[in-house]
């Protein structure tokens, strides 16, 4: 009887802990699914984790059904102690060529991956990202090909052409930092001293978030970075709209009145 209760209490606990993670992995709406790919970069890394999760989720519920049924099946009842022996040199040898051909074959292919997204040699763009605390600088090198005739410095969103392989290349003004916008690829961190390079491209025009994942100090979690994707036509009247030459608002508007408060106080934290 007692055995019965355990087993129903069991299936119980499995069957609730399992729901839990189902249901709380269905968002349909998470900015940063690292399942929902928006750019052959980060669709590389879909296509690589995709078949790993799935195998590791059959081995790690078969390993989880066979340690919980020896715990169960074995476990000391007051019974003789059975003859003690060394064990089955063909089951351990066995039981570790096995996890390190799985290990091996995953490696062969995360590799190659990986190789794939350290290439440059077909970059169409150019931005420079330099975190510091707590927000993301971009500067645009000239880049005549793209209508940049003299360099962009701007903050808080990355703006880029879709269907375009752009080239970051990340440093760090103060503490290290790490560009994360995982529709787009992978993390990289962004080291003072030191650039990194990180491959974007978006299939879509869109707004795509990310979060820095490197601590970085007390308003770590409010340094986020935005990647916003443009038409080619769109991204054209941005630069054109950056280098335009800059024009005051007129007296007496609403937007003159707006500059005067933003030089005379939100300029103290709020600049480039």
């Amino acid at each position: 009887m007692r055995r019965k209760a355990a087993a129903r209490a069991m299936v119980r606990a499995t069957t609730a802990f399992g729901a839990a993670i189902g249901l709380g992995s269905c968002a349909t709406n998470a900015a940063q699914d690292t399942w929902q790919p928006k750019g052959p970069n980060a669709k590389m890394i879909d296509d690589l984790q995709q078949p790993i999760f799935a195998v590791a989720g059959i081995i790690g519920i078969i390993v989880f059904v066979s340690v919980s049924y020896a715990i169960w099946r074995f476990k000391d009842r007051g019974q003789p102690i059975p003859e003690q022996t060394h064990g089955k040199p063909a089951l351990e040898i066995t039981l570790t060529v096995i996890p390190a051909l799985i290990l091996a074959v995953v490696g062969v292919f995360t590799f190659r991956v990986i190789f794939d997204l350290a290439k440059t040699d077909d970059t169409q763009l150019i931005i420079n990202v330099t975190g510091q605390q707590w927000w993301w600088e971009y500067d645009y090198p000239a880049q005549n090909e793209w209508g940049i005739t003299q360099p962009i410095i701007t903050s808080g969103q990355l703006v880029m052409p879709v269907g375009t392989k752009v080239l970051l290349r990340e440093t760090s003004r103060d503490v290290i930092h790490s560009y994360w916008i995982p529709a787009l690829n992978g993390k990289r961190d962004a080291v003072p001293g030191r650039i990194h390079t990180l491959r974007l491209e978006a299939d879509a025009p869109g707004i795509y978030a990310g979060q820095c994942t490197e601590f970085c100090g007390l308003s770590h979690a409010n340094m986020r970075m935005e990647a916003v994707a443009l038409s080619k036509e769109d991204f054209a009247t941005w630069v054109a709209n950056q280098q335009a030459a800059y024009q005051s608002p007129a007296d007496g508007t609403l937007a003159k009145e707006g500059e005067s408060v933003f030089l005379n106080q939100c300029v103290r934290c709020h600049q480039v």
